[in-house]
C-alpha cells in the first residue's frame, strides 16, 4: 500500500525525551512527526483533576505546550530522514513574513525535511491572549500569498492586500528546499478547500467519513487544476486520532471516559447536527470558534461531555482493536488518504492502556503497508 505515516512529538518537559522519542519513531520507521501548536489546550483545567484521570498526577495542567516552531529544527538537526511538522500553527499569532523567515530556517536547519501545516486558526489560542479574532481564512488565504512572495523575492517587495500590506520588504534568505518548505493546510469547509487546492502542498484535516474524505478531495483536485496546477499537487493527509483497544468491550468503554468525549468539542454544531445529536454547545456553537477551555467551570465541563454521546468518537476517530482500525484506514486510503499522522488518544480513556496502544498503532502501520 502507498502510504506514509506520521508520528506525534513530544510536548511537555523533559525536552531531551522528544529527541529520544524522534530518534525512536524514525528507527521504527515513521515518515513524519509533528507538533501541535496550542498555548492552551482544550481540555478545561477544572476537569483536569485526579478524579477523573490519573494523568492529572503526572501532568499538572491540560495547557503545557512545546513550541514547535522550536521543537521542529531541534528535533530535525538530531534525526536524519523523518521529516518535522507543525499540525497545525495560524497567521494571526504569527505574521506571515515572520513565519516565513522561521519557516527558512527550519528548512535549513532539517535539511529540506520540514512541513509548515497552517490553518485558518482557533479562538482558544487568540482571544485570551489579546488578539483579533476577525476573519481568520481571509487572513490565512492573503498570508498564503505572503509567504510565497517573500520566499521567491530576490530583492524588495511590495504587497497591497486586505489584510498585509508590504512596502520595500525583503526576505533575503532563500530556501533550502526550491520555492521553500511544502505548506499543508488543515482543511473542512468549501472555501478552505479551495484555498488548499489553489494554494497548499498538502491537505491535513481531521477525521470524517470516508466517502466525505473523498468529496472533500475532488474539490481540491478540482481547485487545483482551475489554479493551473496538475490535479495531484496536494499529499492527502489526516491527523488521524486513533483509540485502540484489546477487545470491542474495552474500546466501548474508553469511548464513555470524560477526557475522551471532550476531544469532539470542536466539532462545528453542523456536524452533530447531521449526526443527530444535539449540539453540546448549541446550534450555532463550533468548538473552534466559541469553546474557551479556560472560562468552564467544572459543572459546565462535565456537562459538556456529557452531551457528547460517545457514538461521537467513531466520527471524529479510529476507534476499535487492531484489525477494525487497519480495516478502516485501508477505506481511507482507497478514498485517497496518503499520510495520516497517528495521534493515539487511549491514554486520555486509560493510561493503563498506553504501552498497548503504541505497540498497536506499530502493528496497524505495518499491516497497512503490507496490504
Amino acid at each position: 500500500m502507498e502510504i506514509e505515516f506520521g508520528a506525534p512529538g513530544t510536548i511537555m518537559p523533559p525536552a531531551d525525551k522528544a529527541v529520544e522519542l524522534a530518534k525512536r519513531a524514525e528507527a521504527d520507521g515513521y515518515d513524519s512527526i509533528w507538533w501541535p501548536s496550542h498555548l492552551m489546550g482544550w481540555h478545561p483545567e477544572s476537569v483536569w483533576t485526579e478524579d477523573i484521570t490519573p494523568l492529572a498526577k503526572f501532568q499538572p495542567n491540560p495547557h503545557t505546550y512545546f513550541d514547535p516552531l522550536v521543537m521542529m529544527p531541534v528535533v530535525g538537526a538530531q534525526t536524519e530522514k523523518i521529516k518535522v511538522g507543525v499540525v497545525v500553527t495560524d497567521v494571526i499569532t504569527h505574521h506571515p513574513a515572520v513565519l516565513a523567515q522561521t519557516a527558512l530556517t527550519i528548512d535549513h536547519v532539517t535539511r529540506g525535511r520540514s512541513i509548515l501545516g497552517l490553518g485558518s486558526g482557533e479562538q482558544l489560542n487568540v482571544t485570551p491572549y489579546g488578539m483579533s479574532w476577525d476573519k481568520p481564512v481571509g487572513h490565512l488565504d492573503e498570508a498564503l500569498d505572503v509567504i510565497r512572495l517573500l520566499w521567491g523575492a530576490e530583492g524588495a517587495v511590495d504587497f497591497d492586500g486586505e489584510f498585509y500590506q508590504l512596502k520595500d520588504a525583503v526576505l533575503g534568505l532563500q530556501p533550502y528546499t526550491p520555492g521553500g518548505p511544502p505548506i499543508w493546510i488543515a482543511a473542512h469547509k468549501p472555501r478552505m478547500l479551495g484555498i488548499t487546492g489553489r494554494k497548499g502542498d498538502g491537505w491535513l484535516p481531521t477525521k470524517m467519513e470516508a466517502a466525505e474524505y473523498a468529496n472533500a478531495l475532488n474539490t481540491i483536485k478540482s481547485a487545483s487544476v482551475d489554479a493551473g496546477r496538475a490535479e495531484d499537487s496536494v499529499t492527502p493527509g489526516m491527523l488521524a486520532y486513533v483509540l485502540v483497544g484489546p477487545d470491542e468491550e474495552t474500546v466501548e468503554r474508553l469511548k464513555q471516559h470524560p477526557l475522551v468525549r471532550l476531544l469532539c468539542v470542536l466539532l462545528p454544531s453542523e456536524t452533530f447536527q447531521k449526526l443527530g445529536i444535539e449540539p453540546p454547545l448549541g446550534s450555532a456553537g463550533s468548538g473552534f470558534h466559541d469553546f474557551l477551555p479556560t472560562r468552564v467551570n467544572r459543572e459546565e465541563g462535565l456537562r459538556i461531555a456529557e452531551a457528547i454521546p460517545p457514538r461521537t468518537l467513531d466520527y471524529y476517530a479510529f476507534c476499535g482493536t487492531v484489525d477494525q482500525i487497519v480495516d478502516e484506514m485501508a477505506e481511507f486510503h482507497r478514498a485517497g488518504l496518503r499520510h495520516p499522522i497517528l495521534w493515539n488518544i487511549t491514554a486520555f480513556g486509560d493510561p493503563s492502556l498506553a504501552g498497548f496502544s503504541f505497540r498497536a498503532l506499530n502493528e496497524i502501520r505495518e499491516r497497512l503497508r503490507s496490504l
